[in-house]
């Protein structure tokens, strides 16, 4: 494909739609194909987008499951003509749309065409700020929309420096689309939750974890935090696994950490000239791109307290 980059604004990632596994790889595929620079030339819903089988198997299938491409990729793309989704605008208002406006499958030349509604433009096209953006292959092995959905969600919280996330648990059944399904907490959890978590721990490069809360005096679980990074920050969590800001907060601290450091690219102008603005960006920044901590013997471990025995 001419790009693997999947960029959609935040609303978007924070709709809520019902989808299958293949549909969803069609899409991203497509939107994968979008320049969404601002300068960008302009896209309009006559513009189309057109992916191959081949080029869609070779991202998201292997070997043995490669034969199933073509039929897969034909019925997601009959279906996915019919998906709407639900995005929250403000002042409580919400856009009931469609993400495509056709789908053409050619079956001699083994690819599909896509184009994308009036409507759903604005979140895919000339986007200046607030967006998500991550590669295809990034998610080519979560076999679940529920893991793809979650991953998305991830990226964006942690665009927006959040860490962590407590939701309401029909709130979190609403954004995932099943909110008219799995009514029962322990569905909920077995078949979208723990599944999702699970196929994103063992193949993304983020690391999830989950707790589940009561309110009130009801024995029924009503809310869930879900915590969140990278896998390469493995070495600063605390003892249950999730990230541990009081030592994120230790190498911050650290002023050898500040003099290797106090010209990292993703520092503003105030954060290079002020020790106080340094530590409060450079608590976000090793949580986003914790890999670009990667001088010759200073990695963000070596900033740590020495243990004594």
């Amino acid at each position: 494909m001419e790009s693997n980059l999947v960029v959609q604004a935040n609303e978007l990632v924070l709709a809520t739609y019902t989808m299958t596994t293949k549909e969803k790889q069609l899409l991203l595929s497509c939107i994968g194909r979008i320049d969404s620079r601002p300068d960008a030339g302009t896209i309009t819903k006559q513009t189309k987008f057109t992916v191959t089988v081949e080029e869609v198997a070779k991202i998201f299938y292997n070997d043995s499951t490669k034969k199933n491409a073509f039929r897969d990729l034909e019925q997601a793309s009959k279906r996915l003509f019919d998906r709407d989704v639900m995005i929250a605008l403000d002042n409580d208002k919400k856009l009931h749309t469609r993400f495509v406006s056709g789908v053409l499958y050619d079956p001699n030349g083994d690819q599909i065409t896509l184009t994308f509604s009036e409507d759903i433009l604005p979140y895919l096209t000339q986007l200046k700020a607030n967006f998500t953006k991550y590669k295809l292959m990034e998610i080519s092995e979560l076999s679940s929309i529920h893991s793809i959905r979650l991953y998305e969600l991830i990226i964006c919280w942690i665009g927006q420096y959040q860490y962590s996330k407590t939701m309401d648990l029909d709130d979190f059944r609403y954004i995932m689309g099943v909110a008219g399904k799995y009514k029962q907490f322990g569905q909920l959890r077995e078949r979208v939750i723990e599944t999702a978590i699970q196929e994103v721990n063992e193949s993304t490069n983020y690391k999830v974890s989950v707790e589940y809360h009561k309110r009130g005096k009801g024995k029924a679980f009503k809310e869930l935090t879900l915590k969140f990074h990278k896998k390469i920050l493995d070495k600063l969590t605390s003892e249950d696994g999730t990230l541990s800001q009081a030592t994120i907060q230790s190498i911050v601290d650290n002023v050898q950490f500040m003099n290797d450091y106090n010209n990292h690219p993703s520092l503003s102008y105030d954060g290079k000239m002020n020790n106080e603005v340094f530590k409060r960006e450079m608590m976000n920044i090793i949580q986003r791109e914790p890999e670009s901590f990667n001088k010759p013997n200073k990695v963000l471990e070596s900033y740590l307290p020495k243990i004594k025995y």
